[in-house]
């Protein structure tokens, strides 16, 4: 995914006619990776984002669709503490989760305690620690197959620009 991000960076002003903003997928060391985890128990975080956080870091993607803004794990643990991101869902569902990302419009990316999927809220009101849901989607069953969607969302972005640019994709 690294990978794509430098490569969708790369074609992005060619293919859209403007400066692509900073795209960024972090790789964390094997010491940042156990210090994230040790944060994220403490913290009473989704055991996904536990094995997410072991590996990788930040995701950084503004120019991919409306864009999408994947927390570092101290950040992600900051937002919630400083009772930004909603613990608990009321309303049309009721669970526990773990606020972990943002995207473009306001909405926010959370994955359930419950069932491990992955909740696309997008309106409601933050009281507390309780996000009173108005619009949400499930968006995948799992945080591994949220990360595969994004994958493969990034390799279309760039297959996109290399077909608006066929000679800019074989060079």
């Amino acid at each position: 995914m690294a990978q794509l991000a430098n490569a969708f960076s790369a074609g992005f002003q060619a293919a859209q006619g403007y400066p692509p903003a900073e795209h960024e997928v972090r790789l964390v060391t094997a010491e940042e990776g156990t210090a994230a985890v040790a944060l994220l128990v403490r913290a009473g975080a989704a055991e996904a984002l536990q094995e997410y956080y072991a590996q990788l870091g930040s995701v950084v993607l503004p120019d991919l669709g409306s864009g999408i803004w994947i927390d570092d794990a101290s950040s992600l643990v900051s937002q919630a503490e400083a009772g930004n991101y909603p613990k608990k869902l009321a309303g049309a569902v009721h669970d526990t989760v773990t606020v972990f990302g943002t995207d473009g419009g306001g909405g926010m990316y959370a994955v359930s305690h419950i069932s491990g999927g992955i909740y696309h809220l997008t309106l409601g009101a933050l009281t507390n620690d309780s996000y009173e849901l108005d619009g949400y989607r499930c968006t995948a069953t799992s945080l591994r197959g949220f990360l595969d969607q994004l994958r493969t969302d990034l390799a279309g972005a760039v297959l996109a620009q290399q077909a608006s640019h066929p000679r800019r994709g074989r060079q």
